[in-house]
């Protein structure tokens, strides 16, 4: 049994360890790009109607370090700022499928060719679908645009803005990706170390039927950008082809109730459909594309999918150094979201006026809700925990509970009293 939570712990690592440098790249410069390019400039820029918009809003949601959970309250503020349908399709497509940060992860895990792919499909995926959302009427109002009449001084004036870039990189963003960054990195040693090797090429198959099996275990599945790196490395381990990875990594961001639930009420049913078609029939498309290629220049295939069991000596000492420091840093955030539901638990009882947002799923959540309410009259302290999914709110005399709810809404949650 021990022999057994060594390997599983052995291969764990070695995923970790060997896109840890990359990520660590990835998360510096998200967190920087958070600083020097907020939400308000986003909102300013990109959030005009019009068939530009959506190649714009595409085009940004590409690098931009967001999860399934985290794009939503900046696609409801798009839409707020006045942003076609199809540009709000476009950034929930691209946004959560890419990132800087899991974009040098999949580089590091699965190579050059299969980040590059990742990339460009993600974009024309994101693009297709919100040019086929602005052709159709959603039977929601169009908000006219809003333009900010006092835009933020820009972050190079304040002198802590790489401090705050890194701050954001490694606390809320790391924070955020924490949960589903090792449950997908645990998924992915269980699967490399008890799976034999073939066995899924030999009863998932190629082709459509493992195309199909991605799509039905990745739509369900809530996985981040990242976190799906080491799992899809695993699973082509075993067997599956590299198009059927691609499907996976495509469809487990993009797919989640937040975002479905977001999308149906924001923009309509018919636009759901739209966005939901493109992103099954989109990524079918994407693993055919995938195998071909691979099948062109089977020498690009990653190296670290050759199906052979890892070891401690296959990785250099910064990755040993990255890995170790990756993992504590995971464990780290894991054990705070622990603390926090263990003293909710506790002391359920507070002061206070409390919401429940059960679409509060991490800390992006919880620093947009807190955000949204922090200038309000009359609200006082803010206390957010994504682990109980609940909201405490300090309000004196002149505060407006209703005025509140409606922040949060508008920041693209669905808030309940308690």
């Amino acid at each position: 049994m021990l022999d057994h939570i060594t390997g599983i712990a052995v291969e764990s690592f070695y995923l970790l360890a060997a896109m840890a440098p990359y990520l660590f790249l990835g998360i510096i410069v998200a967190g920087l790009m958070h600083v020097l390019m907020p939400v308000e400039t986003v909102t300013r820029h990109f959030g005009r109607p019009g068939i530009g918009s959506v190649l714009r809003a595409s085009a940004l949601g590409v690098p931009l370090p967001l999860c399934s959970c985290g794009v939503v309250p900046v696609a409801a503020s798009l839409k707020k700022s006045g942003a076609s349908s199809g540009a709000v399709v476009g950034f929930l497509v691209t946004t959560p499928t890419s990132g800087v940060d899991s974009i040098l992860a999949t580089y590091s895990l699965l190579g050059a060719g299969f980040a590059v792919i990742r990339v460009v499909i993600s974009f024309i995926l994101g693009l297709g679908a919100g040019i086929a959302a602005s052709f159709v009427r959603s039977g929601k109002n169009e908000p006219a645009a809003q333009i900010a009449e006092n835009p933020q001084p820009h972050p190079r004036e304040n002198k802590n803005w790489i401090a705050n870039g890194l701050g954001y990189g490694f606390g809320e963003l790391l924070g955020g990706i924490a949960k589903p960054l090792a449950i997908g990195t645990l998924l992915g040693g269980l699967i490399s170390y008890l799976v034999p090797p073939g066995i899924l090429e030999k009863y998932v198959g190629q082709g459509m039927l493992s195309y199909l099996v991605m799509l039905a275990v990745g739509i369900p599945l809530y996985v981040c950008a990242s976190g799906s790196i080491p799992l899809a490395a695993a699973l082509m381990a075993k067997g599956i082809s590299p198009g059927a990875a691609m499907i996976f990594l495509l469809v487990g961001p993009a797919t989640n109730a937040a975002t479905i639930s977001v999308v149906s009420n924001m923009l309509g049913r018919r636009i759901l459909a739209i966005y939901l078609a493109f992103l099954t029939v989109g990524a079918l498309g994407a693993g055919f594309v995938t195998d071909a290629f691979f099948s062109w220049f089977p020498a690009l295939l990653p190296g670290v999918v050759s199906g052979h069991s890892h070891n401690m000596q296959s990785l250099n000492a910064f990755e040993l150094v990255s890995g170790s420091l990756l993992g504590l840093l995971t464990i780290y955030h894991l054990m705070l979201r622990t603390a926090a539901w263990f003293k909710r638990r506790k002391s359920p009882a507070q002061d206070g006026f409390v919401l429940r947002v059960d679409d509060m799923t991490c800390q992006h959540c919880a620093a947009t809700i807190t955000k949204a309410v922090t200038d309000l009259p009359g609200v006082g302290s803010i206390n957010t925990d994504p682990a109980t999914k609940l909201v405490w709110l300090d309000l004196d005399d002149s505060a407006d509970e209703d005025l509140v709810v409606q922040a949060i809404v508008d920041a693209g949650f669905h808030p309940k009293k308690t």
